[in-house]
């Protein structure tokens, strides 16, 4: 009978399912156990080398596909590629502090190198990795059945070494990863010993003064301080900076910076690449060359050129490269629960995972004496039975050959002498020469030194002090035995490097372009405006010097300053780049105002002339911008807050009303004449020290009194007296508002204006391309003409 369909909630069905399945992730693929620090699948490789290929530290290496057929086909059936990726891992001297793999043959290398496939490469176990086994056969811990029920797997290995701190590890599963660090073997048996003397030791006293901080197989330098350390290892998150370690060489007049190692998980050959990147984009002016000069030891060689500052440009590649590199910790990996077969994800502290590894090596070590005092009680009990019989040989002999046969013998043995059957059975399986009277002696030896040892495991099993000292003793052995030299530099003298980014730009003299449209290039050299490139029906707005140290500063409509080294304005003859590629610009925002602060074409402030508005302090020798608004408001404000390179967002330096928007920037030096005209056609001009000067963004002064809907078509700042703004009338005719022109004498701020004409309209302004001409006597130390 086909099973007949049921109605079931999708939502609950999907939430069951998931959980499911994110649970298998969590428990099943991903995160290590705290007890022996593997994931499931690096355990089933280790145990199936161990137990069913005898691959240990002494044994001859056997193919790799070999080892990964045998923990596919019995206990790991996930895809034979995941388990050959997690082996060669197991093999990797940078990957792994304490490798558990002896790998022969190609097995990756720093580079990023892919190992051979495993039909090309050999394994066996390290012998760190047989202590992770050796007392599995103790029925030391749990087993359960693999995937299929055709055998058994143990739920964790016996590990006599904390493998989870030693050697890391790091796994995304569902809704939560963990990435822990690898650590000193040495530290952390001398953190495992100390807790055992002092359980109430705490972190804090551990941290610095017994495990220094996380061991790089890949060495490098730790920045972080003891304080941060501690709060990582409190939290069981946080994040590690760790650094290159490098050195000056010298052969004869060059220089070299050589690296001696790099930080952990860093591909080696990509670094490479991305110095040299730098290099030939001309950003790292003080190294000519890079070249890799590696063995088994981390050699990166880079050339310095003649005079540069070592320091320089290892502040910019510990800022730009990987050689500088961030390790988020993150101490989350599953836990003992009340079901023996099934662990829990917990993120934990250093004093919980070294206390979960202790409670664990008691309960191994109770387990490994409890099975080695059954095993000699076992055999003092078969001992017994010989002894028993030995006080009477020749009769256990008569009754031997009376018999029927075996059972029968047995039966009369067992109702003469007492015994039971397992020591009958040894004494009729025992062979002839074994009833020498030498052989009674050596049984009656073994006896009593059986009974000896089965007195001191007894002692173990009652006293759990004694197994305590058990344990340390083992940890004590381990460390001696593995125990090796810090690799990754910990409260090393660290020199601070300052950066700055000047440092890395090659002075050049260029000409920065923007078009109206707010296209922007730089180019070396130009004729004149009319040989500049542009689209059709754009034109060039500005066209500034500057060196590609300073700084380029666009004013838009919108009342914000957007600030970028002339050194990152694409060098091109051809059109140029959209300003909006390199800022965050608000739709409808648009260029009105450009400068750069190349100090020979900044005006400053004139000295003698005190200002109109009645400011406090005085403004000479400041830089100083004007801007008026469409409706009307005007204000100045120093260019010095706006010169240093901006974020894509820009900052602000014009408060507008809704619907506003500026309409010109023009820089200052206090003594020129505001030309302003408004689109219902009337004309102003006044004195720029009218205009009040603002120390932060604000929405300034009234220009002009504006009526109705009318609003400010442009302005310009007229220095002399031919100076003026250049309109265009609806009827296609032009004025030129100037102070030659008695109607336009200039009057004060804020007032209505005079007519420009009698009927229509303004419709736009011709303001010809800002140009600054630098003279061929330049000293670069005062602005230019325009």
């Amino acid at each position: 009978m086909p099973t007949q369909p049921t109605d079931v909630a999708l939502h609950k069905t999907a939430q069951e399912r998931y959980l499911n399945y994110a649970m298998s992730v969590i428990t099943s693929r991903a995160l290590p156990d705290v007890r022996d620090g593997l994931k499931p699948v690096q355990r089933r490789i280790l145990y199936a080398m161990y137990a069913n290929l005898r691959l240990t530290h002494d044994a001859k290496y056997r193919k790799s596909a070999a080892i990964v057929g045998e923990v596919m086909g019995k206990y790991h059936p996930h895809g034979d590629q995941s388990i050959y990726d997690a082996m060669v891992r197991m093999a990797q001297d940078f990957s792994l502090r304490y490798p558990l793999v002896d790998g022969h043959g190609n097995f990756g290398s720093v580079d990023g190198d892919s190992a051979a496939a495993m039909r090309y490469t050999e394994a066996r176990m390290m012998p760190l990795a047989s202590e992770l086994l050796d007392e599995i056969k103790k029925q030391t811990v749990a087993f359960r059945p693999n995937y299929d029920g055709t055998v058994q797997e143990p739920v964790v290995l016996p590990a006599q070494v904390p493998n989870l701190l030693i050697n890391g590890a790091t796994g995304i599963a569902v809704g939560m990863a963990t990435n822990i660090p690898p650590h000193n073997l040495g530290e952390v048996v001398d953190a495992l010993i100390a807790m055992i003397d002092r359980p109430e030791i705490s972190i804090d006293e551990m941290v610095g003064a017994i495990v220094k901080g996380p061991d790089f197989p890949t060495g490098g330098v730790l920045l972080n301080d003891e304080e941060e350390l501690r709060e990582i290892y409190h939290n069981g998150s946080g994040t590690l900076i760790t650094r290159a370690q490098w050195e000056i060489e010298r052969d004869g007049q060059r220089r070299y910076i050589v690296v001696t190692s790099i930080p952990y998980y860093v591909n080696k050959a990509t670094l490479i690449e991305k110095i040299a990147e730098h290099i030939i984009q001309e950003k790292l002016p003080q190294v000519v060359d890079v070249r890799d000069e590696s063995t088994n030891d981390v050699r990166v060689v880079m050339e310095l050129k003649r005079g540069a500052d070592a320091d320089v440009a290892m502040a910019y590649l510990f800022k730009h490269t990987p050689l500088e590199d961030r390790f988020h910790v993150n101490l989350t990996c599953l836990v003992p629960s009340e079901n023996p077969d099934v662990a829990q994800p917990a993120r934990v502290d250093l004093k919980m995972m070294l206390r979960y590894f202790l409670d664990f090596r008691m309960e191994v070590v109770t387990r490994r004496i409890r099975f080695e005092l059954e095993q000699l009680l076992r055999r003092i009990h078969i001992l017994e039975g010989f002894e028993t019989i030995f006080g009477d040989l020749d009769e256990a002999i008569r009754l031997i050959r009376a018999s029927e046969g075996k059972a029968d013998a047995a039966q009369k043995l067992m109702a003469h002498f007492g015994i039971d059957a397992e020591q009958t059975e040894a004494i009729l399986e025992t062979k002839l020469y074994r009833l020498a009277k030498l052989e009674i002696e050596l049984i009656r030896a073994e006896l009593a030194e059986k009974r000896a040892q089965a007195a001191k495991l007894q002692g173990l099993l009652d006293d759990e002090g004694k197994r305590w000292k058990v344990v340390r003793g083992e940890l004590v052995a381990i460390r001696g035995a593995y125990g090796d030299v810090r690799r990754t530099l910990v409260d090393a003298p660290v020199k601070e490097l300052e950066y700055s980014e000047e440092a890395y730009i090659i002075a050049e003299q260029c000409w920065v372009m923007v078009s109206r449209e707010g296209r922007i290039k730089r180019q070396k050299s130009y004729t004149d405006l009319s040989t500049i490139r542009v689209r059709e029906g754009d034109q060039m707005g500005w066209v500034l010097p500057g060196s590609t140290r300073d700084t380029v500063i666009f004013f838009t409509n919108m009342g914000r300053g957007y600030t970028m080294r002339i050194d990152d304005v694409p060098a091109t003859s051809g059109y140029g780049d959209p300003v909006q590629a390199s800022f965050d610009f608000d739709d409808g925002e648009r260029v009105v105002g450009v400068v750069t602060s190349d100090k020979r074409m900044l005006r400053t402030m004139a000295p003698d002339q005190p200002s109109l508005v009645g400011d406090e302090e005085s403004d000479e020798g400041d830089v100083q911008m004007v801007a008026i608004s469409r409706s009307g408001q005007s204000l100045r404000f120093s260019l010095e807050s706006y010169t240093d390179p901006s974020t894509v967002k820009g900052r602000l330096f014009m408060r507008l009303d809704k619907g506003d928007e500026v309409v010109n920037v023009e820089n200052c030096d206090g003594s020129e004449l505001v030309a302003l005209a408004s689109r219902d056609g009337r004309g102003l001009m006044f004195q720029v020290r009218e205009i009040s000067h603002v120390k932060g963004p604000a929405k300034g002064v009234r220009a002009i009194a504006l009526e109705g809907k009318d609003a400010v078509l442009d302005f310009t700042l007229c220095r002399e007296r031919l100076d003026g703004l250049e309109v265009e009338t609806n009827r296609g005719a032009r004025e030129i508002i100037r102070a030659t022109k008695a109607q336009y004498a200039p009057t004060s701020r804020g007032n209505k204006g005079k007519l420009i004409i009698q009927r229509g309209h303004l419709i736009r302004s011709h303001r010809p391309p800002v140009e600054i001409v630098l003279g061929d006597d330049d000293d670069g130390d005062g602005g230019e003409e325009e």
